[in-house]
C-alpha cells in the first residue's frame, strides 16, 4: 500500500486492525500503571502495622538473680481471748474483762490505738446429743445448747521493734495465753527491692557478656526486658523468731529480729552481631 495514500481510502479490516493496536496499548499501559500504585500502597499500609528487621539479627536472652537484706522495722502480733459461759451474755461479759485488760497492757507497752485491729469475733454454741448405752433405745437422740463460746481476735502492729518483748510479757501478765508472732516485716519494701533487682540485672549482663565473648559476638542493644520473680517469695527471713508468752513471774522474754532477704529475678534479651 501506498504511505502517501489518503486514509480515507483505507480498506476497512486495516483501519480495524489499526484501532485495536491502539486501544489495547493505552489499556495495558493503564493497568500497568495501575498495579504500579496498588503495590504502592500496599507497602505503605504494611509499613503502618509491621516493623520490618533485619532477618540477620540474632539475640540472645539470659537471666540473674539479685539478693538484699534490711532489718524488719515492724512486727505484727496477734492474740485471741476465748470465754465459755451458760449464755452469751455472761461469756461476753467475762471475755470483754479479759480483752480490756489485754489491750491496757499493748497500750502500757507505748502501742497507739491506730495499730490496734479487732480481726474477729465469734459466739458459738455448745451442743450435747444424748447417750444411751448399747442396745438400748434412746427416747430422744436431738441436740441441746448447753453453753456458750464468744471469742475475740486481736492484731498489733508494733512499729518500734524493742518493743516486742515488753508487749508479749504484758499480754502474758494480762492473762492471755494463745499468742501468735511476732512477724517481722520490712514496712516499705520499695528500697530493698530496687537494690535486689539492680544485682539481678548485673548479674544478667555479667552472663551476657561472657556468653557473648564465648559466641564472638558483641552484644547489642537489649530488646526485652522481664521481671520474673514469684511475688510469693518474698521475703525470705534469715533468722525466725517466734514470741512465746510469759508466765508472770517469769522474765520478759528476748525476741530476735533478724534479717528478711529480699530476691529478685530478671531476664534480659540482647541483641548480637
Amino acid at each position: 500500500m501506498n504511505p502517501n495514500a489518503n486514509p480515507e481510502n483505507e480498506p476497512f479490516p486495516h483501519a480495524l486492525v489499526r484501532a485495536s493496536r491502539s486501544v489495547r496499548y493505552a489499556a495495558t499501559a493503564a493497568l500497568v500503571l495501575l498495579a504500579f500504585f496498588l503495590l504502592a500502597e500496599t507497602i505503605n499500609a504494611f509499613q503502618g502495622v509491621f516493623t520490618f528487621t533485619s532477618p540477620n539479627t540474632s539475640t540472645i536472652t539470659v537471666t540473674g538473680e539479685g539478693t538484699a537484706t534490711a532489718v524488719p522495722d515492724t512486727a505484727t502480733i496477734t492474740f485471741s481471748v476465748q470465754q465459755t459461759a451458760a449464755d452469751v451474755a455472761t461469756a461476753q461479759t467475762a471475755l470483754t474483762k479479759k480483752i480490756n485488760d489485754a489491750l491496757a497492757s499493748v497500750k502500757a507497752a507505748g502501742i497507739s490505738s491506730d495499730d490496734v485491729t479487732t480481726t474477729n469475733f465469734t459466739v458459738s454454741p455448745h451442743y450435747t446429743t444424748p447417750s444411751c448405752p448399747p442396745g438400748v433405745m434412746c427416747p430422744n437422740t436431738n441436740s441441746t445448747i448447753t453453753g456458750y463460746d464468744v471469742s475475740e481476735d486481736v492484731s498489733v502492729n508494733v512499729h518500734d521493734t524493742s518493743k516486742v518483748a515488753t508487749v508479749l510479757d504484758g499480754l502474758a501478765k494480762a492473762g492471755v495465753s494463745n499468742v501468735s508472732g511476732p512477724d517481722f516485716v520490712v514496712g516499705d519494701t520499695q528500697a530493698v527491692e530496687a537494690q535486689a533487682r539492680a544485682k539481678a540485672i548485673q548479674n544478667a549482663q555479667k552472663d551476657a557478656q561472657v556468653l557473648a565473648t564465648q559466641l564472638h559476638m558483641h552484644l547489642g542493644k537489649v530488646t526485652d526486658f522481664e521481671d520474673t520473680t514469684d511475688s510469693g517469695g518474698n521475703p525470705r527471713p534469715m533468722m525466725a523468731a517466734a514470741g512465746v508468752a510469759s508466765a508472770p513471774d517469769q522474765a520478759t522474754p528476748t525476741i530476735p529480729v533478724g534479717q528478711n532477704t529480699y530476691t529478685k529475678d530478671v531476664s534480659i534479651t540482647y541483641e548480637v552481631h
